[in-house]
């Protein structure tokens, strides 16, 4: 059974779920029988049971992220990884499902919190779910930028691939790649290059049109004062979805003579354009093998 991402309201001092309080973990780690944990995994089936319409927790429920309240009491989402056996859903009373399903859809980030042990992608629970509709992205992976000690480790994890690469500049897509591609240009101590969407830019520039994850035809423009032959360029964006962002990037930078040093991203899903990048590319990415089917088909576990 894969596992599912499961991002919790964060939950104040007397905050319970089924009557219980909301267990306090310090950091993402996995939980060890002990004497709450039959209490502790209840609530997470719970929790399961009631976001989710139609799974069934049980023995062979694994690795379950769940928020908790930080041993100073303030609210937080972080995240505690769970692999004990389940032994069955606790109960909620439509009430109170209402309210964890409220709260989930707009969780508190606590951003002095900091895990005691960051594993790979530990930040990836911060990331915020989409409650508007099917005209938005599936998910708003932003939020995570908001954690100080997130956004940190976001970008270490997407640069440790590149150690020791030559790079001469980070080149960062329209429009939240240039958070992530400038805060790597800046940990690299490397020049930022925006490429942008076409019709924002007053000099000279090269256009590539587009499809991007939504099927919408776009154009994509750099400048052409920047990039020599030779140059060697790394490539940023928040997401690779179908890949025709990210292809078209590539494109204006080898017109341009330069040299795709690599492409880094929160996620490469596993899409047709996603594994032509890949294939073709060094790439980088901060999504742990046992959640990528999960982002592969947009289901996470809040829906």
């Amino acid at each position: 059974m894969l596992p599912v991402l499961l991002l919790v309201p964060a939950l104040g001092a007397g905050d319970t779920h089924a009557g219980r309080e909301h267990p306090c973990l310090g950091a993402p780690t996995t939980q060890q029988p002990g004497q709450d944990s039959r209490a502790r995994r209840g609530d997470i089936a719970g929790l399961q049971a009631a976001l989710l319409p139609g799974t069934r927790p049980g023995p062979s429920w694994p690795r379950v992220l769940t928020g908790a309240r930080c041993r100073r009491g303030c609210p937080r989402s972080a995240v505690a990884v769970c692999d004990a056996p389940c032994d069955g859903p606790a109960r909620l009373s439509p009430t109170t499902s209402t309210q964890c399903l409220q709260s989930l859809r707009s969780p508190r980030m606590d951003l002095c919190h900091v895990p005691t042990t960051r594993e790979k992608g530990w930040y990836l629970a911060l990331m915020a779910p989409n409650v508007k509709g099917p005209n938005y992205a599936w998910l708003d992976p932003s939020r995570l930028y908001c954690h100080p000690q997130g956004l940190q480790d976001c970008v270490a994890d997407l640069l440790q691939p590149f150690q020791g690469d030559p790079i001469d500049m980070v080149a960062g897509i329209d429009a939240m790649g240039f958070i992530l591609g400038a805060a790597a240009a800046t940990t690299l101590r490397k020049g930022f290059l925006a490429v942008r969407k076409a019709g924002h830019l007053c000099v000279q520039t090269l256009e590539q049109p587009y499809s991007d994850y939504s099927g919408r035809e776009k154009v994509m423009e750099v400048r052409t004062d920047t990039i020599s032959p030779g140059l060697r360029i790394l490539l940023v964006d928040q997401w690779v979805e179908t890949g025709g962002t990210m292809r078209a990037a590539i494109q204006l930078v080898e017109r341009l003579g330069g040299v795709v040093a690599g492409v880094a991203a929160i996620c490469i899903e596993d899409s047709e354009g996603g594994r032509w990048i890949q294939e073709h590319y060094k790439c980088s990415h901060c999504v742990p093998p046992h959640l990528q089917p999960r982002f592969n088909r947009h289901q996470l576990g809040w829906e």
